[in-house]
């Protein structure tokens, strides 16, 4: 069991630092967004992880502040980015719902694409 944990925390350490860390690129600076990175990077750095009354919000731990939010199973398991944030209600609750839909039916072409066909 000990062998299999050191495995495994080598293998968060290797996973995370290649598929999870954020570098800013030009994608980051679309729709508006000059001089601020539009996936909230770098995030606040926190401590320990709680829940804010104030805001009625759960604020995950964060160490390194370009890392996303991840969970160390599904990422040494699947080895894939993935981001994860507790949204129960709300704003974000709402922003979350119009990407994933945007998300899975976005279109292969695009629709400039399709109406030059017709």
């Amino acid at each position: 069991l000990d062998d299999w944990k050191a495995l495994h925390t080598s293998e968060v350490k290797k996973c995370g630092e290649v598929l999870q860390r954020h570098h800013c690129r030009s994608v980051c600076h679309k729709y508006g967004n000059e001089g601020r990175c539009r996936f909230l990077f770098p995030h606040e750095v926190v401590d320990v992880s709680h829940f804010d009354a104030e805001t009625n919000s759960v604020v995950l731990m964060c160490r390194d502040d370009t890392v996303n939010y991840f969970n160390p199973y599904i990422l040494v398991s699947c080895r894939h980015n993935h981001d994860i944030k507790c949204i129960l209600s709300g704003k974000g609750a709402k922003a979350a719902m119009f990407y994933i839909s945007d998300y899975i039916t976005k279109m292969d072409v695009k629709t400039y694409e399709i109406l030059s066909l017709l």
